[in-house]
């Protein structure tokens, strides 16, 4: 089992975990594990909060919710909403400038004209024409959500009608190669959007307004209930995870995670086959619970 932790000490001031969910909390279609479970609840039990950090909209937290229900609060669409679980509503929103996406989809269809893109808003996800959802990460846990909220589909020039728009999906059909597909939307997106994506293989990037990454918003929530960055424990394992690893205390990627997120943390957390960020909660709850005695 690879692991390496902060000392005891470090470990014993940390009151905030914040953690990625597909591929970190759980492995993706799959239900988080009793031992993961039960690490959230011993953590919790000595005072400290724990919050889910993704990429996933907001439509997407219901299973979460169910497994965990003592957690109120997570950070969805890469930072751009607080979401509360038990209320549904939303504490923060931080969303796309539609006339700035409108400029943007234009520059990107000049470099890459099959390029297709879908939208994530508060209400739910509207596709553009060509956008085609990769079966091959699809959720089997949300089949039933996923079923019930198709997405329906929008042309283009008719962004303005979405409102507010949380999230941009870029993918251009029959690619997979994230990476590329990234290095070639930085660029268009220099000083508009803050590009990522969250699966190499997917072939899907992710847009968000400039500045916003799961790190802004964790900043601001911690710093809302008065915690600094190194009372704050981040877990994580794809490129999307990198500010918030370096920005928390304690970051720790997922051993088996993308070699960015392990070059960005200081720390280790076992691969989900060894425990995943359970391990890790434990030395937590052990090292505050030795503290407050």
């Amino acid at each position: 089992m690879s692991m390496h932790l902060p000392d005891d000490r470090a470990l014993s001031r940390i009151r905030l975990i914040a953690t990625d969910v597909d591929g970190t909390l759980l492995e993706t279609g799959t239900p988080i594990t009793a031992r993961v479970r039960e690490a959230v609840e011993a953590v919790r039990e000595t005072g400290a909060d724990v919050v889910p950090v993704t990429g996933r909209p907001l439509r997407w937290m219901d299973p979460v919710a169910q497994q965990l229900p003592h957690l109120q609060w997570a950070i969805c669409a890469n930072g751009s909403a607080v979401l509360d679980m038990h209320s549904g509503h939303l504490a923060a929103v931080y969303g796309i400038d539609t006339d700035q996406l409108v400029a943007f989809r234009q520059r990107l269809h000049s470099v890459l004209p099959r390029a297709a893109l879908a939208y994530e808003t508060p209400e739910g996800s509207f596709t553009a024409p060509g956008f085609v959802h990769d079966s091959a990460t699809e959720l089997s846990e949300l089949a039933a959500v996923r079923a019930r909220l198709q997405a329906p589909e929008i042309d283009y020039g008719e962004e303005a009608e979405l409102g507010t728009v949380l999230k941009v999906l870029v993918r251009v059909p029959g690619s997979y190669d994230s990476e590329a597909l990234l290095n070639t939307v930085r660029p268009l997106a220099r000083g508009v959007f803050h590009p990522t994506h969250s699966n190499p293989s997917s072939g899907l990037i992710e847009l968000a307004a400039l500045g916003i990454t799961k790190a802004h918003t964790l900043g601001v929530f911690a710093a809302d209930r008065g915690i600094s960055s190194q009372e704050v424990a981040a877990f994580g394992d794809m490129p999307n995870d990198i500010e918030m690893l370096t920005w928390a205390g304690a970051g720790f990627a997922i051993a088996d995670g993308h070699q960015q997120a392990l070059r960005a943390a200081a720390f280790r957390a076992p691969a989900l086959t060894d425990g995943g960020i359970a391990p890790v909660l434990e030395a937590i709850a052990r090292a505050r619970s030795a503290e407050l005695g």
